[in-house]
């Protein structure tokens, strides 16, 4: 089979794979991929599905033949209302390939309208308590690390953060026609002029920071990580949102992430102390990866990784908290995406003094 993605003309409506995980339209994507599968009187009768939880952007589909779950299972992903709005859909299956040609990401198997079919990371998605785990956290490390260096061809190496942080301001609600969402979003959310100027704000005081530009997996959430313990490795799945960005945006983002999604609670965010000991070893791990001398790193080093990190979560908590807002506006899957929009921005502002106030050591 050919390592190039397959493009099926079908589509999959959202409530029929709800009902039917084996409906036809699955089938239609499934059979050029494995076609193995369908072969005999008695193939379908072993096909098995599993529905996936945990996303809340997209429905998360998987199908495997009976026993053989952890050998190879093919994941069908059906894009949330709306989402391609915010994604390039094009440059998320260019970025898949390219991962996955790095080590860094499962195969991409094929497209449809409105999903796609690619291969799955066997492990368990890490939780607040796991993610401090001092093994894993230092797998993650050194996996962000490896992800950033992939550099894609054909893409400028500059950081799109600002431009789809206004972007989904822009694709934002300006009111809701449900009378209670509509009272709630007036009553918590900022009007639009006054986040625009926040943005103006940070992306000013962020940009002279020189933080390095490199391609970043952007949305490292607890989910979005696979700790597979026989292998002693850590994946980065689901990559959307992957990107050129500021190094610093990652590392930050990823530290506003502990607090989780779904049960949101921001004292889970990491102390300085975890901090330190986090970023020393990112770093050293970093300048090995480069052929350099680990003891080479500072502590002044750590402290400006520090600083700048801290200041990018900022930037993480605004990012996600406008983008909750589109998918407030749009999607159709049962989430809370105002109260999730409302939280991420309430804590923007109450840590915007105390973050833009650190200083890099001179």
């Amino acid at each position: 089979m050919s390592n190039s993605p397959v493009a099926i003309d079908v589509t999959i409506d959202p409530e029929v794979i709800k009902e039917n995980n084996l409906c036809d339209e699955v089938l239609k994507v499934l059979k050029p991929i494995r076609p193995a599968w369908f072969d005999g009187d008695k193939a379908l009768s072993t096909l098995k599905s599993k529905v996936f939880t945990g996303g809340i952007s997209n429905l998360l589909f998987g199908y495997y033949i009976e026993e053989k779950f952890e050998e190879d299972v093919i994941l069908l992903r059906i894009y949330g209302n709306g989402t391609e709005l915010m994604i390039d859909r094009h440059l998320e299956q260019k970025n898949i390939q390219v991962l996955h040609e790095a080590g860094r990401s499962p195969p991409l198997y094929a497209s449809f309208n409105n999903g796609i079919a690619y291969g799955f990371v066997n492990g368990v998605t890490l939780d607040a308590n796991t993610v401090r785990d001092k093994t894993i956290a230092r797998l993650i490390a050194e996996e962000m690390i490896n992800v950033h260096a992939v550099k894609p061809e054909g893409q400028e190496v500059k950081s799109r953060l600002w431009e789809k942080m206004y972007r989904f301001l822009d694709l934002g609600p300006d009111k809701f026609d449900d009378s209670d969402r509509q009272q709630k979003f007036v009553s918590t959310i900022k009007p639009k002029d006054v986040l625009r100027q926040e943005i103006d704000e940070l992306k000013s005081h962020l940009e002279v920071l020189n933080s390095p530009v490199v391609f970043c997996h952007n949305d490292l959430l607890l989910k979005n990580v696979i700790f597979n313990e026989e292998k002693g490795q850590v994946y980065f799945i689901d990559h959307e949102y992957a990107m050129f960005n500021y190094e610093h945006f990652d590392i930050g983002n990823h530290f506003a992430e502990y607090a989780g999604v779904d049960d949101l609670d921001f004292t889970r965010y990491p102390d300085k102390t975890y901090q330190l000991d986090w970023l020393r070893y990112y770093l050293e791990e970093k300048a090995k990866f480069k052929g350099n001398d680990p003891a080479s790193i500072t502590d002044k080093d750590v402290e400006i990784c520090y600083v700048k990190s801290n200041k990018f979560a900022l930037a993480a908590h605004l990012f996600w908290g406008l983008w909750g807002l589109v998918q407030a506006k749009n999607s159709l899957i049962d989430f809370g995406f105002l109260e999730y929009a409302q939280q991420k921005l309430d804590e923007y502002f109450a840590r915007k003094e105390e973050f833009l106030s650190l200083t890099l050591p001179s």
